[in-house]
């Protein structure tokens, strides 16, 4: 299960690097998802994720710390491409993306990584929904960034 957390996060990784392909026309949306939304989801899904194998209780406390600020970078990431609104579903892609940011943060707080990775799933939904509507695929032939 965790497997396909990890999965996503990759997938997202690339998605990421879609966007900066496809999507070099909008600055303001591929700044919020460079700098806020990839970095604060794959913090929030650190905290979801097995620990690493000899981590510290630092190290958990650190990582943990992470997934809250990954999770709050959630909501106010999606508060602002709110403001940058699209024809179609895309506000509704952000409220999913405020909303299991509100609910990852306080999972992150109490440090429950079933519920932590749970909701990991649906901020993935969140990411990849918005991402097949908005972001076209690239021509056929156009070789994938690694």
């Amino acid at each position: 299960m965790r497997f396909r957390l990890i999965l996503a996060a990759v997938a997202a990784l690339g998605a990421g690097a879609a966007v900066a392909q496809v999507v070099n026309h909008d600055p303001p949306v591929q700044k919020i998802m460079a700098a806020e939304v990839n970095p604060g989801a794959l913090a929030f899904w650190a905290g979801g994720n097995d620990p690493p194998d000899g981590e510290s209780k630092a190290e958990a406390k650190a990582r943990w710390e992470e997934a809250v600020k990954g999770a709050h970078a959630l909501q106010t990431s999606g508060e602002e491409l709110k403001k940058l609104s699209r024809p179609g579903p895309w506000n509704a892609f952000a409220d999913l993306m405020i909303q299991t940011g509100k609910e990852g943060e306080a999972a992150a707080k109490a440090k429950d990584a079933e519920k932590a990775f749970e909701i990991g799933g649906r901020v993935y939904d969140s990411c990849n929904g918005c991402h097949k509507t908005y972001i076209p695929p690239p021509p056929k032939g156009t070789p994938l960034p690694l």
